[in-house]
C-alpha cells in the first residue's frame, strides 16, 4: 500500500477544495473613507487582521481597509457607524471551512494626536504610535505595539502575544498570558506589568512600578523608580536603578536576583533571604539599618548579589 507524503496530502486536499468551489487566497479589496467631522474617540471590534492606527496632527479620521476572502460564502461584513462623539469600526468573518483562516479585515487609521482610542481583535497584531488619547488595546492572538505616546492612560492586554510600549504614560497597565513584556524608555507614574510566559524588560522612568512574570527574567537597565515591586515564579531579576529608590522588593522562586543601587547618603537597609545559594553585597554600598530605603531581595533557590549601579 503506498503512502502519501505531506506535499500529496496538500495537493489533494487543494484539488478537493477547488471542486468544493473554495478557491483559498483569491480575493482581495480596498477601502478608504473619512469619519464624520467632530468625533472624538474610535472604536475598532474585528474577529481578525492587523489593527494600525497612526497619529496625526491634521484633524479628521481617515480610514483604509483591506478585506480578503476565499469564497463567496466567507466574505467579510464590515461597517462603521458614529454614535455620539464615537466612530466605531466592527467587522465579521463567517464560520471558516475546515480549519482555513480565509476571511480578514486589516484597518490603518489616521487620526487627530488627542483622540481617545480602543481596539478590540480576535486574532491579530495591533499597532498604534503618537496617540494622545487614552488607549485600551486588546488582541486574543498576536503582538501589540504602542509607539511614540503621550497619553493619560494605557491598557495593553493579549492573550497570546508580545507587548512593546515606548513614550509617556501617567497610568500604564500591560498584560499577556503568554509574550514578553518590553517597555523602552517609558515615562509612566504608575506602572503594571504582568506576563504569563514571558520576559519583561523595562527602562526610563516609573515613579511606581509593579513587575510579575509566571515563567520569565525581569530585567531592567536605566531604570528610574521610587517604588518597585519585581516578583518571578520561574526567572532571574537583574534591575539596575539610577536614582536611590525608596522602596524595592524582588523575589523569585528559582534564579538569581541581581540589584545595582545608585550612591545615597543615607543608605539602604537590606534584607537578602536565598534558600539554596550565596549573597554578596559589595562594601562600596552604604547599609544603613535605620534608613527609610527599604530593599528586600529573595530567592528560593539562586544568588543574592548588591552592587553600585
Amino acid at each position: 500500500m503506498r503512502t502519501l507524503t505531506g506535499m500529496a496530502v496538500l495537493a489533494v486536499l487543494a484539488m478537493a477544495l477547488t471542486g468544493c468551489g473554495l478557491s483559498v487566497g483569491r480575493h482581495t479589496e480596498n477601502r478608504s473613507y473619512d469619519g464624520p467631522a467632530g468625533v472624538t474617540a474610535l472604536k475598532v471590534k474585528t474577529d481578525g487582521g492587523k489593527v494600525e492606527i497612526v497619529a496625526s496632527d491634521s484633524p479628521g479620521v481617515k480610514v483604509r481597509e483591506k478585506r480578503r476572502w476565499t469564497n463567496g460564502h466567507n466574505k467579510p461584513d464590515s461597517r462603521h457607524t458614529t454614535e455620539g462623539s464615537t466612530l466605531s469600526l466592527s467587522s465579521k468573518c463567517a464560520h471558516n471551512a475546515i480549519g482555513f483562516n480565509g476571511c480578514q479585515i486589516s484597518y490603518h487609521v489616521q487620526v487627530p494626536r488627542s483622540m481617545a482610542v480602543e481596539v478590540d481583535t480576535g486574532d491579530g497584531p495591533i499597532t498604534v504610535s503618537g496617540l494622545g488619547g487614552a488607549a485600551r488595546l486588546k488582541t486574543g492572538s498576536g503582538s501589540i505595539n504602542a509607539s511614540d505616546l503621550s497619553t493619560a492612560s494605557l491598557s495593553l492586554r493579549s492573550g497570546d502575544g508580545k507587548l512593546r510600549v515606548s513614550g509617556r504614560a501617567a497610568s500604564a497597565d500591560l498584560r499577556t498570558s503568554s509574550g514578553s513584556i518590553t517597555a523602552t524608555g517609558l515615562t509612566s507614574d504608575r506602572l503594571t506589568a504582568r506576563s504569563g510566559d514571558g520576559d519583561i524588560r523595562l527602562s526610563g522612568r516609573a515613579a511606581a512600578a509593579d513587575l510579575r512574570t509566571s515563567t520569565g527574567t525581569i530585567h531592567s537597565d536605566g531604570l528610574s523608580t521610587d517604588r518597585l515591586t519585581a516578583h518571578s515564579g520561574d526567572g532571574g531579576i537583574h534591575l539596575a536603578l539610577t536614582v536611590p529608590p525608596s522602596n524595592v522588593q524582588a523575589t523569585t522562586n528559582t534564579g538569581s536576583v541581581r540589584l545595582k543601587l545608585p550612591h545615597d547618603q543615607e543608605g539602604y537597609a537590606l534584607t537578602l533571604a536565598t534558600d539554596t545559594g550565596h549573597e554578596r553585597v559589595d562594601p562600596a554600598v552604604h547599609r544603613e539599618s535605620q534608613s527609610a530605603r527599604h530593599i528586600k531581595l529573595s530567592t528560593g533557590d539562586g544568588n543574592i548579589t548588591v552592587t553600585p549601579a
